[in-house]
C-alpha cells in the first residue's frame, strides 16, 4: 500500500519553535520513520529507555567510547548497513536476505549490547558519524541505490538516524526488522520519495 500526503516539509512546519522531547516506544523501523518526521531541522532532546537501572534520565558514560565503521571489501551496486549496536548482527543473516552480491557497511561498539547507550554525547557522535556515512556510502555506490537498514540499535539512535537523514540529499532507506517467526530478518518499507507499506 502507498501512504499518500508523505510531505516532511509540511511536517516540520507544523512544528512549533519550542524543543522537542522525545520519548519513544516502537519496533527499530517506526522509530527511524519517526525521526524522518521530525528531521534536525528543528531542536528536539531524544531519550533513551535504560535498562539497568530502569530510567529514562542520562546516565554517566564510559570513558574513551567510540563508534566503529568496517568497510565492504568489494564494491556492489546493493549496498547494506548493519547496525550492530545493541546486539550483534552475523553479515550472513543479511546476506540471507539480500544475496551474496552485497556490500555490507557495519556500525558497531566494542562490546554491542541493550545498554550501550548512556549519555548525550554517545548520542551526538552517532549522529555526526551517520551523516559522514550516508554521504560516503552515496559516494562510493553511486546516486541511484538504496540503502538496506539492518538494525540492532537502541531507541534513540534508531530516532536520531532518521531524524539526520535528508530527503533531497541522502539514498532512499529500505528497513528491516527481526522477525521471530521466521528466524530472521523481514523487509517493511522504504524511506525516499514515498513510503511504501
Amino acid at each position: 500500500m502507498k501512504l499518500e500526503g508523505y510531505n516532511k516539509g509540511n511536517v516540520t512546519k507544523s512544528i512549533s519553535s519550542r524543543e522537542l522531547s522525545v520519548f519513544a516506544l516502537a519496533p527499530q523501523p517506526l522509530l527511524i520513520l519517526l525521526g524522518t518526521l521530525i528531521s534536525d531541522i528543528y531542536p528536539a532532546d531524544v531519550y533513551q529507555l535504560h535498562r539497568e537501572p530502569t530510567t529514562w534520565k542520562w546516565q554517566d558514560e564510559p570513558e574513551h567510547f567510540e563508534y566503529k565503521v568496517i568497510e565492504p571489501t568489494e564494491i556492489h551496486k546493493k549496498v547494506a548497513l548493519n547496525l550492530s549496536l545493541s546486539a550483534t548482527i552475523d553479515n550472513s543473516r543479511i546476506m540471507d536476505v539480500l544475496g551474496e552480491d552485497t556490500s555490507i557497511w557495519t556500525k558497531t561498539t566494542p562490546s554491542p549490547n541493550n545498554d550501550f547507550l548512556k549519555g548525550k554525547n554517545q548520542l551526538s557522535k552517532f549522529r555526526v558519524l551517520m551523516r559522514g556515512l550516508f554521504n560516503k556510502i552515496k559516494l562510493m555506490h553511486g546516486e541511484d541505490s538504496v540503502i538496506h537498514i539492518f538494525p540492532a540499535t537502541s531507541i534513540s539512535t534508531a530516532v536520531e538516524l532518521g531524524r539526520v537523514w535528508m530527503l533531497k540529499a541522502d539514498l532512499p532507506l529500505s528497513l528491516y526488522d527481526e522477525n521471530k517467526k521466521i528466524s530472521g530478518f523481514q523487509y517493511t518499507f522504504s524511506i525516499g520519495e514515498h513510503i511504501y507499506v
